[in-house]
Order: C-alpha cells, then structure tokens, then sequence
C-alpha cells in the first residue's frame, strides 16, 4: 500500500511539473557563442536577484550601455560599458571575461569567485545573464534596444520569480545613453 502512495505522490509531481509555468532558460556556453549574434552593442534593462543588496550596486545607474568584442587573446572578451547615473554624470568601465576551456561559464579577471553564466530567452535580441559570486546571485537582462517591448521584461520578470529571486529593478532609462569613451 505504501508503494501504491508513493506512485500516486510521485504522479501527481509529475503532473505538477507538467502544468508549471516556470521553464529553464536554454544556457548557452561561453566557448561556443556565436559571435555575430552576440558580440555587439547591448543595453541593461533589468536585474532580480532574492536580495536587494544584491541589486543595489546598479540603484544609481539611469542607464547602461555595454559593448562586447573579442580581445586580441582568443581567450578573453572585453567588456566595455558606459553607464549615465541618475545625476546624468557618465562613468567608463571595462572588464576582460575569460573563456575557460573546460567550462560553459565566463570567470571574471581579477574576481576569482565570479561566476557568469549566459541564457538564450524567447525574445529576440535579448540576453539573460547570472551572475554568482561569494555573497550573491542576480540575473540581469540586456537588450539591442534601449527601450524594449514591454512583454519581454514581463517574461524576464516571472522567469526571475520561478528562481525564487523577487526583488526585481528596472534600469529607469529616462536619459540618452552615454558614449564610449576611448581606452
């Protein structure tokens, strides 16, 4: 009788998983992105994470424009991103990501712990990015657009709420993004 219950708990599970709205992005791996796709400029729209310490680093920023291209080393990316603060002020910043041959993820140089993870979503022209580190996990959404359809933050909204990450920012976009600035 006992086997009989656990069958019928184990059914309905199944039953449930079958109905949820909750769907696991497709991960991309690192090693393998397809470059014209992705390589380019993209914009910040939004972060969720299950803290708000988490997100607070991005509560000053307007707005966020990033530029991803190859590095002269096969092995590396660069990260370029201008970011307009809420006092219309614009500040530079640069990151070199690390492809790593035996991994899926992009390491962070000179951040040992990071961990970046990339996610495809149903939207075109979107990414999803998770980011894990020491003392958090966020994910954040870019777009080739500074302002994008409203149902793909809807999606990325709930996607964040089935990872049980529920404090949610959207990056207010209100001013003209900033230029890049020259290395």
């Amino acid at each position: 009788m006992q086997s009989l219950w656990s069958l019928l708990l184990y059914l309905c599970g199944l039953l449930a998983d079958a109905f949820s709205l909750c769907e696991a992005p497709a991960k991309l791996h690192a090693n393998e992105l397809d470059r014209d796709q992705y390589f380019g400029t993209w914009f910040f729209i939004a972060a969720a994470s299950s803290s708000p310490s988490s997100l607070e680093t991005f509560t000053t920023a307007d707005g966020i424009m990033f530029h991803m291209t190859q590095s002269n080393n096969p092995e590396q990316l660069q990260l370029r991103a201008a970011i307009r603060l809420k006092t219309g002020q614009c500040v530079p910043r640069s990151w070199i990501y690390l492809l790593m041959e035996q991994s899926a993820d992009l390491a962070t140089e000179g951040r040992p712990h990071m961990r970046t993870e990339l996610f495809s979503t149903k939207c075109p022209d979107f990414i999803m990015v998770k980011e894990t580190d020491q003392d958090y996990q966020r994910i954040l959404l870019y777009a080739r657009t500074l302002h994008p359809v409203e149902n793909c933050i809807t999606a990325f909204k709930n996607q964040a709420s089935c990872l049980d990450m529920d404090e949610f920012l959207l990056i207010p976009r209100t001013h003209s993004a900033c230029e890049f600035q020259e290395s």
